[in-house]
């Protein structure tokens, strides 16, 4: 069976999202046939479902289960900014130029960023945290930021202001050089979970499941009959069926909301973003990439054909 081409848009009318930030809490829903071997379970404000062909030579499935918990776990210590303790926190209430002693996640997840901010030519950009909070604040009171809170706000805002550094030992560092600089991973830490959940599956011995957690999905191998695996697609209150879509061995993809005035808050202008409401679907070969490229996109990036 014939798969499309890996890099891909797709706009859908958008129904009734109000989530404020560079983020991928989706009105879209990945839900999946019954397939031989699920494990699910909550994660980062949302869940998470991992559906196996078969079973794990050697290991039972609540031996699979844990070892996919404990992965959550670790990646949640890294780059959760709910938690105080988490590496990501720190970073964010650190002063300018010190170095800050981070998981290897973290500084996986920036070096992605980096990335990815370079291929869309600054567009998505995981600085952009004191933006997001400046227009939550704003539309709480009813009223737009000043133009001196603004000018203010973005000289906080710029990849080029976050550095790593590769440690001896084995872990990494983080410094910001501008006090203020903070980071929002919503619009890529979800994505980067998917790939590290599928990647500790093969470690583990597994060669053909399927993992989604919120609006972001990857494939690995095919179905237990080597047809490709399938993810059905709904918008909520959406009069028509779901969208099926087909991933091959190797296709991730992901999906981003726009809702103009709100959301997602483009660096380039340091405003909400006001093109017309979409959800953007993009497909990639990793999760973490499409899940950024979906958010640039959804700010008006294109896709130029990249293959990632």
């Amino acid at each position: 069976m014939k798969c499309p081409n890996r890099t891909w848009e797709r706009r859908i009318p958008l129904v009734q999202w109000c989530a404020l930030a560079v983020s991928l809490t989706l009105q879209c829903h990945i839900s999946l046939a019954a397939e031989p071997i699920v494990l699910a379970g909550p994660a980062m404000g949302t869940t998470y479902r991992v559906t196996l062909a078969a079973s794990v030579p050697g290991l039972s499935r609540g031996e699979v289960h844990r070892e996919l918990e404990r992965a959550l776990t670790r990646i949640d210590q890294g780059c959760s900014t709910w938690r105080d303790d988490s590496d990501v926190s720190r970073f964010n209430r650190s002063k300018a130029h010190a170095w800050i002693d981070v998981g290897t996640d973290l500084a996986e997840i920036v070096v992605i960023a980096r990335d990815v901010h370079a291929e869309t030519a600054g567009v998505f950009d995981i600085t952009v945290s004191p933006l997001v909070t400046l227009w939550r604040d704003a539309i709480e009171r009813h009223k737009e930021p000043s133009p001196e809170e603004l000018i203010e706000t973005r000289a906080r805002i710029g990849m080029p202001l976050v550095e790593v550094r590769q440690n001896p030992d084995g872990t990494a560092a983080l410094r910001k050089l501008r006090a203020g600089v903070q980071l929002d991973l919503g619009g890529i830490g979800p994505g980067y979970a998917v790939d590290c959940l599928g990647e500790r599956l093969v470690e583990l011995g597994s060669t053909h499941h399927l993992v989604t957690l919120g609006g972001e999905a990857r494939a690995w191998g095919t179905q237990a009959d080597g047809n490709p695996w399938t993810v059905h697609v709904h918008l909520k209150a959406a009069p028509h069926p779901p969208d099926v879509i087909e991933l091959c061995a190797g296709d991730a993809v992901a999906f981003s909301t726009r809702r103009p005035g709100r959301s997602p808050v483009d660096v380039r202008t340091g405003r909400p973003c006001e093109a017309p409401a979409a959800t953007v679907m993009f497909r990639s070969s990793r999760c973490s990439h499409a899940d950024a490229w979906a958010v640039a996109i959804a700010l008006g990036a294109g896709p130029h054909d990249h293959e990632k």
